[in-house]
């Protein structure tokens, strides 16, 4: 079964994925300097997963919260520069911020290139008040 197929069925309309890679802003601060920011490359489409065996720290919460992500291949990433890139992640009542740490594009079915697997680590998460 092709990772489109599971795509179809799994995938909710009220999620959304956008590709970012760190760059330099346009705007100085006071001392003349251009800042890092977050620039959206594109809009990716996937699932992303929880891993649910993480240790637990004395509050009773992951320390350290990991996500696998599977998407179609209609992006590519530096290797080099896997360190620049995020995955933001929008749903209904939240925004998370993930840190791409592991990147495979080498998954095929059938001779053809299927899917694309991320290991992510959350980096930022935003309340969403609409």
């Amino acid at each position: 079964m092709s990772f489109q197929i599971i795509y179809d069925l799994n995938k909710r309309d009220d999620e959304f994925f956008r590709l970012l890679k760190k760059g330099q802003s346009q705007d100085e601060n006071e001392l003349g300097f251009s800042g890092e920011t977050l620039i959206p490359i594109q809009d990716i489409h996937g699932i992303i997963q929880r891993s649910q065996s993480q240790e637990i720290d004395f509050k009773g919460e992951e320390s350290n919260p990991k996500y696998t992500g599977y998407f179609l291949p209609d992006f590519i990433l530096e290797t080099a520069l896997i360190a620049d890139y995020r995955i933001e992640y929008k749903r209904p009542h939240e925004t998370l911020l993930l840190k791409i740490q592991e990147y495979n594009p080498n998954l095929f079915l059938m001779g053809e290139r299927d899917h694309i697997q991320l290991e992510l680590i959350l980096e930022k998460k935003f309340s969403r008040v609409d």
